[in-house]
């Protein structure tokens, strides 16, 4: 394995991670009005964050030796080349699992950033006046319920978590193939 290739995948995904800070330091200043510039912050964010998922899944292909072309790197196709190497990715598929949890922060973030990147916008719930004076919460799509928590709280908590999980799943596969990065 190349260290130098390694740390040019490590540092394509944190750079995802850190685009996606950007946008929620920028909505912090906003305000949450709903107007064009609020919705390309907030569609943004939700870009550069699953990009962070994407970028990592390029690492997995290289920690694990499946040698796709990167246009051919997906959940699915990571899945069926490593069975054909009679090879098993712990990392995959805590991430998948992660993914296919309709109660997981990760799976509504994937749902809003699918919408808005395929479909429509994410629905929102604008407060005036009240307990919730100028907060503006996400709707689950799905469930049509409210995150009861103002949006941009909540894209801070998703970029944590994002972070902590790409680090720990990126110690795993390093750890299950046997590379030391010194």
């Amino acid at each position: 394995m190349d260290k130098k290739v390694i740390q040019n995948l490590c540092d394509r995904t944190d750079a995802k991670l850190r685009y996606a800070d950007i946008y929620v330091a920028e909505l912090r200043k906003l305000t949450s009005n709903g107007d064009d510039i609020d919705r390309a912050h907030q569609e943004s964010f939700l870009f550069h964050l699953w990009g962070a998922k994407d970028a990592f899944l390029i690492e997995l292909n290289y920690y694990y030796s499946i040698n796709l072309p990167i246009d051919k790197v997906k959940n699915g196709t990571l899945q069926v080349e490593l069975k054909k190497l009679k090879k098993v990715s712990i990392d995959l598929d805590e991430l998948l699992t992660l993914e296919k949890d309709n109660n997981s922060w990760l799976y509504v973030m994937k749902d809003m950033r699918d919408s808005s990147t395929h479909r429509t916008a994410v629905p929102r719930a604008y407060h005036i006046g009240g307990e919730f004076d100028n907060q503006v919460f996400l709707r689950n799509q799905k469930t049509g319920q409210n995150i009861e928590r103002h949006f941009v709280d909540e894209f801070v908590e998703w970029s944590s978590n994002m972070k902590i999980l790409l680090q720990q799943l990126r110690a795993s596969a390093l750890s299950q193939n046997n590379i030391v990065l010194i």
